[in-house]
């Protein structure tokens, strides 16, 4: 109601919001799939590993086989060949957003799957190609998109069955990685020996094995909710949507929907449009509990309003098509804050007390007494806005859901801030140089006597340092008294130098000393970046921080070593290469070391500012 012009909130809100907090709580309880942190979850870990195994073991030695057989095959110069693996790594992870997106909607297995057919489909057109031009597109873009299908979806669907257990079983997974290169690294000289150094029957059959990736994407199947918290959910929805009069009384949407709302700026929208509760008309009560507190009620109340446009529906045949829209909503991967968290949540919270875990922005704006432990899980970013919904005879629209989906991951606002454009950059920066030792660093050893067997070697040594630190770093990740940004940036740091002295390098056993440091640099880098993003944003930021950080290492990993290689031509060796990608890689670490204090002053500014808004909208309250 309004006096003297101006809003009054009713006295009532703050029981209101408790009330709202409760039923949240029952359907959160009633309606979310919880982790089985075991069982057939141990089968999808194996499947992920092995999708590791395969997708990164092509990956991170495809170059060192391949790269001199082009050069040779299309006179080319190094650049213009190394564009191809270029290509193949950066779309591999410029389409992760796409990759989760899909996963979101139609499921991580049928993506998955796909994302084998399509690489080996471009690893097979590449055996017909008449020019490096070609390659580029079904070598590169084609079989790079394929990678990056069956790379996100394996890393979404650990998450989805574990969460206590999470960090050993991400661990596990990704330690395929580190396998693959080992393995990829021994057996791609045994191919090319078999196949008299014919590099189009190399890459048959490497699309036979890219294949194998299709059988762990039939492993990858969902969890799904049973037909019991389906009824349950409905049975809670109904008495809330009687008592709160969403109904089939034939008034327009809108109508619903104007009564006493709060519009917020909470991250919490989908493509920009605020999910806003709506009441009663009659009521005039304004809530004041927001978006993130209530996913489940707020989903609910969408997907009815939405049923309510064209038909009319009694309460518990409302409840019952709309709780098991929304339940199938809320229960898809990236729904889920936390998904691309490794570690788990339980120890997320004792590492940070809770306090970073969300945005001071919706903290403070959020006036009622509710704690925030029951969004740590959920989120409403998933949804499309209301007009985007679909139809009253059906859910949300493919097109729809994959939108909402890439909006929230591609939300540019977040580069605003001062802390994560430091990371995103620190990103692109070591990602420059993260795949060039994989590719040169045996070219490098053969220019200084090492045999070409010992080259292959060289691969097989960063596989296995690989592993090691994959493993360490998911110790980290849930260990509450170790900072993993200062792990990272020393990490990084240290293997910079590292890359700086490979020209000095001249015997075999220095390259191999070599690996070590630069081998850890990376993995800790790629294992804690989601860690450090959650310390620095918030839980609530990070799926969005990950897609774009996808994008500035997808871009990264297309230009650096095409640029390495540009520098070889025009030297006539790699010195300069190392030299230059090693003072990038350097340079990453040196400029995330004053991230933490860069962000502990954003914060407190962003404070002062949200605490001078709620003083003002107090006073007018008065």
């Amino acid at each position: 109601m309004k006096e003297n012009g101006v809003e009054i909130k009713d006295n009532g809100a703050e029981d209101d919001a408790r009330n709202s907090a409760d039923i949240e709580s029952k359907l959160e309880k009633a309606g979310i799939i919880k982790a089985p942190d075991g069982g057939y979850g141990w089968v999808i870990v194996f499947a992920s590993f092995m999708a590791n195994v395969l997708v990164d073991g092509i990956i991170f030695t495809v170059g060192q086989s391949m790269l001199g057989l082009w050069e040779k095959e299309f006179e080319s110069s190094k650049m213009a060949t190394s564009i191809t693996t270029s290509l193949l790594s950066g779309c591999y992870l410029l389409a992760g957003p796409l990759a989760s997106a899909l996963a979101n909607h139609f499921g991580c297995n049928v993506v998955a799957c796909a994302g084998a057919v399509i690489a080996a489909a471009g690893f097979l057109l590449s055996v017909l190609v008449p020019a490096l031009p070609v390659l580029y597109l079904t070598f590169g873009v084609i079989g790079g998109i394929g990678f990056g299908l069956i790379f996100l979806p394996a890393i979404v669907i650990v998450s989805q069955y574990f969460d206590e257990k999470r960090a050993l079983a991400t661990g596990l997974a990704v330690c395929g990685s580190g396998i693959g290169t080992t393995l990829f690294a021994w057996l791609n000289p045994l191919i090319l020996h078999a196949t008299n150094n014919n590099w189009r029957t190399f890459l048959v059959v490497m699309a036979v094995i890219t294949l194998l990736c299709f059988l762990c994407g039939l492993v990858f199947k969902s969890l799904q909710p049973t037909e019991t918290q389906v009824e349950e959910v409905a049975k809670i929805a109904a008495d809330y949507m009687e008592k709160h009069g969403i109904e089939q009384n034939g008034l327009d949407p809108h109508e619903k929907l104007s009564g006493a709302v709060e519009t917020t700026d909470s991250p919490l929208v989908a493509g920009g449009v605020a999910i806003e509760r709506f009441t009663p008309k009659s009521r005039g009560a304004q809530s004041n509990i927001q978006l993130n507190g209530r996913p489940f009620l707020s989903t609910i109340e969408l997907n009815a309003n939405r049923r309510n446009k064209s038909d009319l529906w009694s309460h518990n045949d409302l409840a019952t098509i709309v709780s098991k829209e929304s339940v199938a909503d809320l229960n898809r991967p990236l729904s889920r804050m936390n998904i691309f968290y490794p570690g788990s949540t339980v120890h997320l919270v004792a590492r940070t007390g809770g306090s970073n875990l969300f945005p001071a922005e919706t903290r403070s704006r959020c006036h009622s007494m509710i704690d925030h432990k029951s969004s740590i899980y959920l989120s409403t970013q998933m949804l499309p806005p209301a007009e985007e919904m679909g139809s009253s005879s059906g859910g949300i629209t493919w097109s729809a859901g994959i939108s909402a989906a890439l909006r929230s991951m591609l939300d540019m606002s977040l580069l605003k801030s001062p802390s994560f454009l430091i990371l995103a950059f620190s990103g692109f920066l070591t990602l420059s140089c993260f795949f060039v030792p994989f590719i040169f660093l045996g070219k490098q050893a053969g220019l200084k006597g090492v045999s070409e067997d010992h080259q292959s070697y060289l691969l097989m040594t960063l596989g296995v340092i690989n592993i090691i630190a994959r493993v360490a770093c998911g110790i980290i990740a849930d260990h509450p008294s170790v900072d993993p940004l200062v792990v990272s940036n020393a990490a990084v740091i240290i293997g910079g130098v590292a890359t700086i002295c490979v020209p000095f390098l001249s015997e075999f056993w220095m390259f191999v000393a070599y690996c070590v440091p630069f081998a850890f640099g990376v993995a800790c880098f790629a294992a804690l970046r989601s860690v450090i993003c959650v310390e620095l944003l918030g839980l609530e930021k990070l799926t969005n921080a990950y897609g774009i950080l996808l994008l500035f290492m997808g871009i990264a990993a297309l230009v650096g070593p095409p640029f390495a290689a540009f520098l070889s031509d025009v030297t006539g060796n790699y010195d300069l290469s190392f030299y230059v990608m090693g003072t990038l890689m350097t340079l990453s670490g040196l400029i995330s070391l004053p991230l933490r204090r860069i962000n502990v002053r954003e914060t407190a500014k962003r404070n002062v500012n949200d605490a001078v808004s709620d003083v003002e909208l107090d006073h007018l309250a008065v």
